[in-house]
């Protein structure tokens, strides 16, 4: 149905339609983040490992609407710690600092334009830069 205004809204759609589907973003965050564990080179694995624990939180704090809890706090400082990590260790890894400035002039053109859905756009971003920069390097 289009962008949503976060991929983590995803969760939120998912809960509409009954059952467990909602799970399904959960699942989808522990998989990616548990192979990001593997990513590494041994130059800095912690930086992989950061990556995927961060995504991991973000699988564990899905109800990142709440008010009056920590969960949002724990989704959005999961997520940030997830990009700038994997992004960090493809860099120093794989010696290849381009996915981090695309990714960073992308964010920036994304904000500076206004993009409707922007926070999700910036999630696309970061996915793709992260992925390529991992599967080109």
């Amino acid at each position: 149905k289009g962008p949503l205004p976060s991929i983590s809204e995803s969760w939120y759609r998912l809960k509409d339609l009954g059952g467990t589907w909602y799970s399904l973003f959960t699942w989808f965050c522990f998989s990616i983040g548990f192979l990001m564990f593997f990513q590494t080179n041994d130059t800095a694995p912690y930086l992989f490992i950061l990556s995927g624990a961060g995504l991991s939180f973000v699988g564990v704090a899905t109800m990142f609407k709440e008010t009056k809890s920590l969960e949002p706090y724990i989704h959005t400082i999961g997520a940030v710690v997830c990009i700038v990590s994997a992004l960090f260790g493809i860099a120093i890894e794989r010696n290849s600092w381009l996915p981090m400035i695309i990714f960073a002039i992308l964010a920036i053109l994304i904000k500076l334009f206004k993009v409707k859905n922007s926070t999700w756009w910036t999630e696309i971003a970061a996915f793709l830069t992260i992925l390529g920069g991992l599967l080109i390097y």
